[in-house]
This record gives C-alpha cells, structure tokens and sequence, in this order.
C-alpha cells in the first residue's frame, strides 16, 4: 500500500496536479524546454514501445512479427460537472495514434463523452509485486503515458470507423479469423456489436510519457543505478511531450 500511494504522488506531482501541503512547482506546470526533449520521432517510438500490448503475429522462429497495440487504460471524463473514472481496453491505431473500443450502451463513459468530448487517459506501468525490493527497484522503476484529448460515439460514418473498428475486431477475432472474412462479413460483424455497444474514438492533441528514474539518468546522478550516458534519455526531462499532427 506505502509503494502503490508513492506511486500516486510521483505521477500526480509529474503531471502537474497540486498535492497538499505542498508549494513546489512541478515540471509539469513549467514550460517545456526543447533541450531536454526527445526528438518528436522517437518520442513517438518509446510510446508505441510501451503501448503496444501483446503479440498478434508471429515469425517462425517464435520472434513478434505484430503486435497488438491493445492495453488496458484509464480513462477520466466529465458529466454535470462531476468527474468519471473507468477502465477500458482500447486498441492504439499506430499510424494515426487515435485509439479505439467497443463499450456497452448506457454506461457512465459513453453517458458522459456523448455530453463532454474532453478525457484525459492514462496507463502505466508498475514493477511486478513479487520482484520489488526497497530502494532498489522501487516506484521509480514505474513509467506512465497520460493521453488528452476528446472522445466521440461513433455513428458509422466516419472516415475512421471501419479501419478503427477493424483493428479492434482483429485483437478480439485473432488474426487468421478476421482476415479470412470479406470485407462485407467484417461490417456486418461491426454492425451486429453496434448494436449492444457503443464504438469510441479518442482523437488524441498529446501524449505525455513520464518516468521519475529518468530525472537521475544525468552527471552526478543521486542513483548511480539508473546512470546510462548512452540512453535516448540521458540528461532528458523526465516528462517527455508527442504532439499529436
């Protein structure tokens, strides 16, 4: 419980919300500072890295040839001024970076993007309980990627739809199922989980990567451990910013 709250407070403190009791600026509420960023493009790279969810399909000898792009996030929206919170699995569209899922009809996520397009989404990930040990590989080893942008309840129309909601049906189906249909039996397919669920689109403006162990990848590291002068994000801000075109 101490390392889950840790947790809690270092992201909360990275992505710019105000703790009690506190009067420190975070880095999340300054400006970023285009020296201590990535490259746009490989921020983009760790991002996919880090989302990318299973193995769809594999080589021969047993190596990933696809992944699924498919993660459990948490997804924040607002109603009448009251906030949300819920878990969804969402597939990640790797071109466009907008994500896709299927959610049943009536519940508080889709009530509340059909009256307020705003979410912020967030996963991240935690070391295994059974591998942590104190001070040595503790809540600093976690990193996370925060998401903002707006949420729809897709009517079928969009340009997006049948691509988006392909590349969700293909993580459920598999692969060799979904492929093997037409492309007429894959939109019936579509449209017969329409009818029970809602399908979402969030349309993504940025996603914000923050790992704390990065803060002491630098000169004169405070722990030594987590010293790599040849990592991507040695001397970087541990809040990494991809702008979403």
């Amino acid at each position: 419980m101490k390392k889950l709250i840790a947790l809690l407070i270092a992201m909360l403190l990275l992505c710019g919300v105000a703790v009690a009791e506190t009067d420190a600026t975070s880095g999340a509420s300054q400006v970023t500072n285009p020296e201590t960023q990535m490259a746009q493009e490989d921020i983009k790279a760790m991002i996919l890295d880090y989302l990318r969810g299973f193995p769809l399909t594999k080589n021969e000898d047993g190596s990933t040839n696809e992944w699924a792009y498919r993660e459990m996030y948490q997804i924040a929206t607002v109603h009448d001024n009251l906030p949300g919170l819920s878990s969804v699995e969402f597939v990640l569209d790797p071109e466009t970076m907008r994500l896709y899922c299927s959610s049943e009809k009536g519940t508080e996520k889709c009530v509340d993007i059909a009256g307020n397009p705003n979410v912020v989404m967030y996963w991240y990930k935690q070391i295994p309980e059974e591998a942590y040990v104190p001070q040595v590989n503790d809540y600093f080893n976690s990193y996370g990627v925060q998401i903002k942008g707006t949420a729809k309840l897709m009517d079928g129309t969009e340009d997006t739809f049948f691509r988006g909601a392909s590349l969700y049906m293909r993580t459920l189906y598999g692969p060799e199922r979904w492929d093997a249909m037409d492309e007429e039996t894959q939109k019936a397919t579509i449209s017969r989980v329409g009818g029970f669920n809602e399908w979402i689109e969030i349309i993504p403006s940025e996603y914000v990567v923050t790992s704390l162990f990065w803060s002491y990848n630098k000169e004169g590291s405070a722990r030594p451990q987590y010293y790599d002068p040849e990592s991507p994000t040695f001397g970087k801000d541990p809040r990494q910013v991809y702008y979403v075109k």
